[in-house]
């Protein structure tokens, strides 16, 4: 997927404005930044004060009991919830991450660039929006349920970019392909997950 860059949309979001503006202090490469309970990093478990631990292009992330933030290139902060995995990508832009959420949730805010998310389909986030990704079965099919909370997502389907705005989801299966639906959701809606994200990016803020 060409790289897809969609500038945040100026949206009234007072209750995210501080998350946002964390996310836009910026790293250079991904950083595991904050972990609790159980999480592996290439395979190895993390120890619980391990904090600034630097991966490789291809490293993955795998959570048991657990959780973990990590800081991304391009100023974005990536949190993985409970039996969650990533692996990170070496074709990355310049400047910006890129990833594949392999199992559970994740909420991605972003900075001042957004990166590219690997989840059934390739979607690239714009800068300054608070997104949410769960992966999920039915019926033996696995799909990834997209939910922008601020900001905008594009989305790759076979012969088209979707583009998702402020309160739209989409279930993304490959199979489905450009039949693919977008759907309003309530962005007050919202589990232990993201008041986890949003509390720990908010806390991360005040200290900058």
């Amino acid at each position: 997927m060409n790289a897809v860059w969609i500038s945040a949309l100026g949206f009234a979001f007072p209750t995210l404005g501080s998350v946002v503006a964390f996310a836009q202090q910026g790293t250079t490469h991904e950083v595991i930044a904050y972990i609790e309970g159980t999480v592996f990093l290439d395979g190895q478990r993390l120890e619980p004060s391990a904090s600034r631990l630097p991966l490789k292009e291809d490293s993955s992330v795998r959570t048991e009991n657990g959780r973990v933030e990590i800081l991304l290139a391009g100023g974005d902060t990536l949190f993985v919830g409970q039996n969650g995995s990533i692996r990170f990508s070496g074709n990355r832009g310049l400047n910006s991450s890129r990833f594949e959420i392999l199992s559970g949730s994740a909420v991605i805010i972003t900075g001042e660039l957004g990166p590219a998310v690997v989840c059934e389909e390739e979607v690239q986030l714009s800068d300054s929006g608070v997104f949410r990704f769960d992966v999920h079965g039915v019926s033996d099919e696995r799909f990834c349920r997209v939910r922008v909370y601020k900001g905008a997502a594009a989305a790759q389907m076979p012969s088209f970019v979707s583009v998702l705005t402020n309160s739209k989801m989409a279930d993304l299966n490959r199979r489905c392909g450009d039949h693919t639906q977008r759907n309003d959701f309530n962005i007050e809606d919202i589990d232990g997950l993201d008041r986890w994200s949003r509390q720990l990016a908010a806390s991360d803020a005040r200290r900058q």
